[in-house]
């Protein structure tokens, strides 16, 4: 991920419009744009102003940023499938995971760009825990205690999920394929399925799931 990636990522999780930072930087919108795109070079002047501006260390732009945003619309979507009755928690987290493989497969990128750690129990994106704790503090998730430490999450009706899913049509219809395939399914089927993957088995504990060790997989085991 290049520092222009970078710093358009920063711009959009901080809420900031193209033509607040051109003002701040004291250049025309049509500059900005050509600078965040990597069309026209950014100096060392407008990088630190931009480390000011953003509140962050100039390194910052240099490290792979996680955008959770379409993360957390992905997770919202598929509570929406699941809305009458919730999802256990550790299923929530497998369809996740195969939504970004597959569409990695298919698309050489993932829907999120999240990382996925290589976990006892399989694979887990990184913001997974922490995004479902702050949902929970915010109202927008029910989550249930059911028995053996095991919890049922869904979408608090007051939580408008309408509003807030951006995916495009064809994303949700990727979606729609996983989420379908496994609704009846059992959480250990799911996790049965994904531990005898590549990805995960190829991983040693806590360490990062390469995406690419999906394309070794079997078609007909992606998802």
């Amino acid at each position: 991920m290049s520092i222009y990636s970078n710093i358009y990522n920063i711009r959009k999780n901080l809420g900031y419009s193209q033509d607040e930072i051109a003002t701040k930087l004291g250049v025309s919108r049509q500059t900005y744009i050509k600078l965040e795109k990597g069309t026209c070079e950014l100096n060392v002047s407008q990088i630190q102003q931009l480390a000011s501006i953003f509140g962050v260390e100039i390194s910052e732009f240099f490290y792979e940023i996680q955008s959770t945003n379409k993360f957390k619309q992905m997770l919202v979507y598929i509570l929406t499938k699941f809305d009458d009755k919730g999802i256990p928690k550790t299923k929530l987290a497998k369809l996740l995971y195969l939504v970004d493989f597959n569409h990695y497969y298919n698309h050489l990128e993932s829907m999120s760009s999240v990382i996925y750690k290589c976990k006892d129990y399989g694979p887990l994106a990184e913001p997974f825990l922490e995004m479902l704790d702050d949902m929970y503090e915010n109202g927008e998730l029910h989550i249930d205690q059911l028995s053996e430490g095991a919890q049922m999450i869904k979408l608090s009706q007051s939580f408008n999920s309408n509003k807030f899913i951006s995916l495009s049509k064809k994303e949700k219809e990727e979606i729609d394929i996983i989420c379908d395939k496994w609704s009846n399914a059992t959480t250990q089927e799911l996790v049965n399925f994904t531990h005898n993957q590549k990805p995960w088995m190829s991983c040693r504990p806590n360490e990062n799931i390469p995406y690419e060790l999906i394309l070794q997989e079997d078609p007909e085991n992606v998802i």
